[in-house]
């Protein structure tokens, strides 16, 4: 069973459209997965440096390990970026609570 594409539009447009508490709610989340994101592209990018070293492949060409860390790097600054705007968003609320 399909959805109509006004109904999928406006979920997704929903999800674009965030208040601001849920924003600020969510920072902590997008923080602790930025981390996780950064430490498994450094594990990546370690793996790739060693197996490319040894000459041994595991799993996936050296390559293909860089490839995962720079994706999981990128996914990471993605994720802080986030983490950041819901830290400004926040400060704006709370200049503007002091300021009343």
């Amino acid at each position: 069973m399909y959805l109509p594409f006004k109904v999928v539009i406006f979920v997704r447009l929903r999800k674009c459209a965030m208040k601001r508490e849920e924003i600020v709610a969510a920072g902590g989340a997008h923080c602790d997965g930025a981390f996780v994101l950064w430490l498994l592209g450094i594990a990546f990018a370690v793996i790739g440096v060693v197996r490319d070293a040894v000459n041994i492949t595991l799993v996936l060409e050296p390559i293909s390990w860089f490839l995962l860390a720079i994706f999981f790097g990128l996914s990471a600054s993605v994720s802080w970026i986030t983490w950041m705007l819901a830290v400004h968003l926040d400060a704006i609320a709370a200049r503007t609570r002091a300021e009343e």
